[in-house]
């Protein structure tokens, strides 16, 4: 006996269950973020999964909360008035809001589902893992810069705050 316990995985949603943003912005499919992310193997349930996306809308509204004034002003009622641009057949500023809010709640579950294991490849295991929520949090903030760069001046990807 090998004293290891299998738990199920989760059913997955149903593909129309959504993360409602505020209106301006458009919710967001869990499907779509479980399938493009690799998180957890399996065991982030649906109710994390959520609280991770609404964290990361948060952290997207906080992040864009000058520039959407500014194209509220502009007169766009919603999001996708922003541009015209098209990507693939899909909003360029929509592609980008998905991506931001993705990217953020990843970071978010791969701090959450660390490997901690004692052993030194376990440790091993769980600083990649570190590295891969910083990655995460990376493509976010290159493209909060690429939506923000929309309808004004190119926001440059790299910033650094000194100290």
């Amino acid at each position: 006996m090998t004293g290891l316990i299998s738990s199920p995985v989760p059913a997955p949603e149903p593909i129309e269950t959504m993360v409602d943003a505020d209106g301006w912005f458009p919710p967001i499919a869990l499907t779509d973020v479980r399938d493009r992310l690799r998180l957890g193997e399996g065991a982030v349930t649906t109710a994390r999964l959520t609280e991770a996306i609404e964290g990361g809308m948060v952290h997207a509204f906080r992040e864009l909360v000058d520039w959407r004034t500014a194209r509220v002003l502009a007169g766009a009622l919603i999001l996708e008035d922003v541009t015209d641009q098209e990507l693939n057949g899909r909003n360029f500023a929509v592609l980008l809001w998905e991506r931001i809010v993705r990217y953020f709640a990843g970071a978010d579950l791969a701090a959450d589902y660390r490997d901690v294991t004692a052993t030194d490849q376990g440790l091993d295991r769980s600083a990649e893992k570190d590295l891969t929520g910083d990655e995460l949090r990376r493509r976010a903030l290159a493209a909060v810069a690429d939506l923000r760069s929309i309808g004004g001046d190119p926001v440059a990807r790299n910033r650094v705050e000194l100290i």
